[in-house]
């Protein structure tokens, strides 16, 4: 399956949707409408047509303790062109209002309070819900529709996909959700999305999928997320709440809303899958880590692009550098399944667990190996930012004649672009790129001399800062690659 991909290079286009209490909610951020008629279910790949996907509580709770899952709902008999209401009915039920509240940290600080959304995944009480409405929280009132109220603890959360996991106190024989799956979804199939948006709890939308593989959006630090776009209207107080599609089945998680009418975000459910046991089991997620960066090649004009991962640099002393991996590999295939790009191949292997053993299928000049890695850790984003490349930059490099300096467009303050430079007598050189940045979207690498920014050209960091605040909501980079160059822009439209 192709993946489109859009990538931000501006901050503040995007909002996740929670809704923070004690502030006019109604006027915080732009809403999204959904309009048109229902059609049949969503589409299943071969493989599930011969083995249902199971519910999402009897994959996520196993061997973790927690309370047996409610049985699958039986199939509806329903015309959803004549009416939603016999599926909304049914899977209300299992969709939650989760009150947050954060209490007083001083004798003059003043506590703080918001709402969110979850769905039930286990008869005893387990809820998933966003990280951003639980970080930063603890105290939790859960409402759901029958008029129960539950207070909550936190399970385990991780911020780099934005999923949680509370647990309800004292909770017995509660409804649980059915998992669908997001990859069978089709650009254009109906969806659902229920929450509590500004406050107004068990909230029903309807939209279509308007794409799929929109990646992190600069959302996150280091993110995993690989979003879902839907026109169904999501609004602050949606966050954590279920995406149906019209079986009944859970095929995202609302997390975020856009900049203008028509524009939501929501997490894949097959990526919180992976994420949700672990959670359940451990409290947070540890990645599996190769210790490489790396870019997608923008394809010639008319061609078609290249599939796989290039790995522009190596981390010395990392797992990719004891196993042998080199730069200018293209890795193609993690365990026999393809790999389509670089942030595929950082997904991937972000679902392994350290110290586990995984084989990759690498075309290095012309021929095809098979390399085997042990993984390690991945080390907190940070630490990534700092840690020294191990690659040698280019030949046609010019000699640092001053320090490298960081400008990255996603993290923080000005706008950034997701590279490290370095100012010479020859122009702004990059020395890194960062993985998972803009500046590897754009296809930048090690040795670029960048010359022009958004059209303007640019002989220093301040430049290169001035040009991009300029625009915020494109990313237009102009460099001299050796002897030829290379251009390339992502916009936020």
């Amino acid at each position: 399956m192709s993946r489109k991909r859009t990538s931000l290079s501006a901050q503040g286009l995007f909002f996740l949707a929670f809704c923070t209490l004690g502030a006019p909610a109604l006027v915080t951020s732009a809403g999204c409408s959904g309009e048109a008629q229902a059609s049949p279910p969503t589409h299943a790949q071969p493989d599930e047509a011969a083995n249902p996907p199971q519910g999402l509580a009897a994959s996520a709770v196993a061997g973790s303790g927690a309370g047996p899952a409610q049985p699958a709902l039986a199939p509806l008999r329903y015309d959803p062109n004549d009416s939603l209401a016999p599926l909304i009915s049914q899977v209300q039920l299992s969709v939650v209002s989760i009150q947050t509240r954060r209490s007083k940290s001083g004798p003059f600080s003043r506590g703080s309070s918001g709402i969110g959304s979850g769905f039930i995944i286990s008869d005893d009480g387990l809820v998933v819900t966003n990280h951003h409405v639980v970080a930063g929280n603890d105290k939790f009132e859960v409402h759901m529709q029958d008029g129960r109220r539950f207070e909550a603890t936190v399970v385990g959360s991780d911020p780099q996909t934005d999923v949680a996991v509370i647990r309800l106190t004292n909770a017995k024989q509660l409804p649980a959700v059915s998992f669908g799956s997001s990859e069978g979804l089709l650009v254009g199939d109906w969806v659902i999305a229920l929450g509590s948006p500004m406050g107004l709890e068990q909230t029903v939308t309807r939209g279509i999928v308007s794409a799929k593989g929109r990646g992190s959006l600069g959302l996150y630090e280091d993110g995993y997320a690989d979003f879902l776009q839907t026109d169904a209207a999501i609004n602050p107080g949606n966050s954590g709440g279920p995406l149906f599609n019209l079986a009944g089945e859970v095929v995202g998680i609302n997390t975020a809303v856009g900049g203008h009418d028509g524009l939501g975000f929501a997490i894949p459910i097959d990526q919180a899958k992976v994420v949700i046991p672990k959670l359940i089991k451990d409290g947070k997620v540890t990645r599996g880590w190769l210790g490489v960066g790396g870019r997608d090649e923008p394809p010639e004009f008319g061609a078609m692009p290249k599939k796989g991962a290039v790995i522009g640099e190596i981390h010395a002393g990392t797992p990719a550098a004891t196993a042998g991996l080199l730069a200018g590999d293209r890795v193609i295939e993690i365990d026999g399944k393809a790999i389509e790009d670089f942030d595929a191949l950082r997904t991937r292997i972000g679902e392994y667990e350290p110290n586990e053993k995984v084989t990759l299928a690498v075309l290095r000049g012309g021929k095809q190996h098979q390399i085997n890695v042990e993984l390690g850790a991945r080390p907190d984003p940070n630490s990534l930012v700092r840690m020294p490349a191990g690659v040698v930059p280019p030949k046609n490099a010019p000699t640092p004649k001053t320090p490298r300096v960081s400008v990255d467009l996603y993290n923080g303050g000005p706008a950034r672009l997701g590279v490290e430079v370095r100012e010479t007598p020859d122009g702004v050189v990059v020395d890194r790129v960062i993985e998972g940045g803009v500046g590897h979207r754009l296809g930048l690498r090690a040795g670029d001399v960048i010359e022009r920014i958004n059209g303007k050209g640019v002989s220093s960091v301040a430049a290169i800062i001035a040009s991009l605040e300029g625009e915020r909501g494109r990313a237009q980079v102009e460099v001299r690659r050796g002897s030829g160059r290379h251009t390339a822009e992502i916009s936020a439209g």
